[in-house]
């Protein structure tokens, strides 16, 4: 296994080197042919991912093979590998490993461990306080930590917890699942389209806290009434445990723990000062996890002996970075390079604006309008793709298409002499971050932390149907999706920057109420 992720990691590095063997100029063919060719083998790859027959970095690679082997053999030109190897965006693939290593480095200290341990003794062990904080808990981590590593330490907790209150795990379960998903749509690093997104768009990751914080706060606060609406036979059986104490966690590598911390900070400072300092979010997360592991072999050696020193090194480069994971992500955009250069985004894209055009003159819509039949076409669109397959390779194809679309939206705004024109046709940025990430709450297989979630929970022996995740998970889907399309709307026709201040203010003014309420009712209970 050791010599396998070695293989890989030297496979991946090695790559760039072919990027370099020729600057020649290479000629795509963009005939209805090639297109036909290039887009039937990205429905086949959509196919072998919904049956999951075959690993889905294998069937990717599977396609840029075929696809090079046409351009060999055949007059269709579909596959130049150099230019598909210089396509793959590398700063998504460094920040994704990056973050990895961090993260597993903060794993290795139990800090995760320590921290919903707590959470959980903060509820007393009652059951509806518990669902808030699993939730809040969860969304608060996958913000700024994978989705699937944040439900592998949120899981086997929430399992615990059922056990204890003696109801279904699902009733945890099932809101941590969604909290995942929608935490993470919250922030550039949150969830992996938002990185394919951020980084196509030069979309910075205060842009995307200050334009998708203050709706996803609002989706959380629905997922919570809904989630206790729908699990409330289950919280009344609840067996309350008023005044439990936090279960006994103790941190292992303390002082790691804390250096770790500290580059973490200094990590995400980078990340909040890009529009300033115009690093790459992947090398910032690079140097933090160089940092990060290089702080953690010193103190190690110093401490705990060389050996165990360069074993926790191997161990967070060959299993804290999920190589497949990455080698799945270049074959995408290698893929995704020749239905670009053959034309077929652009088509794909011309197509979309032809039918938003449609739509427009048919029901005699303003340009205001128009932008926001787009957006809601994309929301809406996006949300049902990634409901049935991963979004991953749905949002490296989209992310072209809506360039383009944008791009033309803001020439007619700016035409219009409408004001913030750019700001504005961004909107359709937030309506594929938003569709993209949220549709995978509507079904099992919609996103990777609900088939993690439902692995650990069936071998405990708590299993989950499609048809039984979909009672849930479609519902909890559409609500959020219809938040997104009143954001959006409000994006559009009252403005950007309004929207989201008058957003902030009404959460501001919720959580004055909630706590005036809270104060009320001890106060009468004190009485």
């Amino acid at each position: 296994m050791r010599w396998g992720m070695s293989a890989a990691a030297a496979a991946f590095c090695a790559v760039p080197v072919f990027a370099e063997a020729s600057e020649r100029a290479v000629a795509y063919s963009t005939d209805p042919l090639s297109q036909a060719v290039v887009g039937l083998l990205l429905a086949g790859l959509f196919g072998l991912l919904i049956l999951e027959k075959v690993h889905k970095t294998l069937a990717a690679g599977l396609v840029v093979a075929i696809l090079v082997v046409i351009d060999t053999v055949t007059p269709l030109k579909v596959m130049d590998f150099e230019t598909a190897v210089r396509d793959v965006d590398w700063n998504v693939i460094f920040l994704l490993g990056s973050m990895m290593i961090i993260v597993s480095v903060l794993i290795e200290t139990r800090l995760f461990d320590w921290l919903t341990a707590h959470m959980i003794a903060a509820a007393h062990g009652r059951a509806e306080p518990l669902v808030r904080i699993i939730c809040a808990g969860t969304g608060f981590l996958s913000a700024f930590a994978d989705n699937v590593t944040t439900v592998l330490f949120m899981a086997p907790m929430a399992r615990k917890v059922a056990g204890v209150l003696g109801i279904s795990v699902w009733a945890f379960g099932m809101p941590m699942i969604m909290a995942a998903n929608i935490g993470g749509t919250a922030t550039l690093i949150g969830d992996p389209p938002n990185v394919i997104i951020g980084v196509a768009a030069d979309l910075t990751f205060m842009l995307f806290i200050y334009f998708l914080a203050v709706p996803v706060i609002f989706m959380m606060i629905a997922l919570n009434f809904f989630a206790t609406w729908f699990y409330r036979a289950d919280i009344a059986q609840a067996r309350a445990h008023e005044g439990r104490e936090a279960e006994e966690v103790l941190l292992e590598h303390p002082k790691v723990l804390k250096w770790a911390l500290a580059i973490v900070a200094l990590t995400f400072l980078g990340f909040f000062t890009h529009s300033l300092t115009h690093l790459p979010v992947g090398v910032v997360a690079f140097v933090g996890a160089v940092a990060v592991m290089a702080g953690r072999c010193f103190i190690l050696q110093k401490h705990g002996g060389g050996h165990h020193a360069v074993g926790a090194f191997t161990h967070s480069f060959e299993r804290g970075i999920e190589w497949l994971t990455l080698g799945f992500f270049i074959f995408l955009f290698m893929a995704i390079s020749s239905a670009e250069h053959t034309g077929l985004i652009h088509s794909a894209a011309m197509l979309l604006q032809d039918m938003i055009g449609w739509v427009s003159a048919t029901f005699g819509f303003g340009l205001k309008a128009k932008l926001l039949t787009a957006a809601l076409l994309i929301l809406v669109f996006s949300a049902v793709i990634s409901a049935l397959v991963d979004n991953i390779p749905y949002t490296i194809a989209a992310v072209a298409i809506v360039r383009v679309l944008v791009g033309g939206f803001a020439d007619e705004l700016a035409a219009a002499g409408i004001a913030d024109a750019a700001l504005a046709a961004d909107g359709l940025w937030w309506a594929l971050a938003l569709g993209a990430c949220l549709g995978g709450n509507a079904t099992l297989i919609g996103a990777s932390a609900n088939v993690t979630t439902v692995g650990i929970m069936e071998k405990n022996g708590h299993p989950m149907g499609f048809v039984e995740f979909l009672k849930f998970g479609t519902p909890t889907a559409s609500i959020t999706i219809a938040i997104s399309a009143v954001y959006l709307t409000l994006y559009v026709f009252v403005g950007a920057v309004e929207t989201n201040v008058a957003g902030a203010a009404l959460l501001v003014a919720l959580a004055v109420l909630a706590l005036a309420r809270r104060r009320l009712g001890g106060v009468r209970s004190a009485a």
